[in-house]
Formats: structure tokens, sequence, C-alpha cells
């Protein structure tokens, strides 16, 4: 029988993948647990619209990520916080406050886009790395003394 998995399981496939499983196996495990549909050409063709859409969502998100690394690319984004006068923020920031920034600067960056091995504690000049999917940049982050 061929089913849609619904879920990923083991031994059979991953999520959204078409397999021809035993009938046994599909009707009394797969289908009721819900992680497997029967392939009939109506959830075919929905399977096929899902895929196509996340496609093309996944096109926008990669023009829109790309287009937002050519404009940090040469840029160095301002950032002013609390510190003491050696320069030791009072709060680290994190990838979220990141986000939040560039957000109020008209950029929409994921937080979850942002690497950061540790958050930033010091004033001056940091390279932050921007990554989605395959596409990687970085842009100059300058942390000044309120």
């Amino acid at each position: 029988m061929k089913v849609i998995l619904l879920q990923n399981v083991a031994r059979i496939g991953q999520k959204f993948e078409v397999k021809d499983v035993p009938d046994g196996h599909a009707l009394n495990f797969l289908i009721p647990r819900k992680l497997a549909e029967p392939a009939t050409a109506h959830s075919l063709r929905r399977l096929q619209k899902k895929a196509d859409k996340t496609a093309a969502d996944t096109a926008t998100a990669d023009a829109a990520f790309t287009a937002l690394l050519e404009t940090l690319g040469g840029e160095s984004v301002s950032l002013a916080v609390e510190a003491n006068e050696q320069g030791h923020l009072f709060k680290g920031i994190k990838a979220e406050d990141i986000a939040a920034h560039m957000a109020t600067l008209g950029h929409a960056v994921a937080a979850t886009a942002i690497v950061l091995d540790t958050p930033i504690k010091e004033v001056g000049a940091h390279d932050i790395t921007l990554t989605h999917g395959a596409h990687t940049g970085v842009f100059t982050l300058t942390v000044t003394k309120k």
C-alpha cells in the first residue's frame, strides 16, 4: 500500500515521502497513529501543492536574505547601551537584542539567523555573522556607551 508519511518514521522514511509499505502495517499501525495517510490522487496533489508552496517560500526568503546581506555588507550598525568607564556592559547583548535593534532600523532579521558564540559584553566593533540555509554574511556591530 502506498502511503504519505506525515512524520519521520524509523526504518521507513522521512516526513512527506511517499512509501510503499505492507497493507497490514499501514492499516494497523501507521494510519491509526496519524503517522501516514493513504496516497490517493487527491492527497498526492495536496502534497505537490504544499511542496511547491514551500519551495516558493524558501526562494522568497533566500532572495530577501541575500538582499539584506548586500545592504549590510559594507555598513556598520551602531548600538548604544549602558556601560561602565572601562567599557564593560552592564547587560550582555544577545542575538535577540540584535534582532530587535535591527527591526527598529527597518531590517527584518530573525534571532535564529544571528550567530553569536557568547553574548557581547564589551564596547567596540564586533563582527556579527548571519546565516540562512546555505547563505552566510557578516556585518559590523559597533557597540557604544550611552
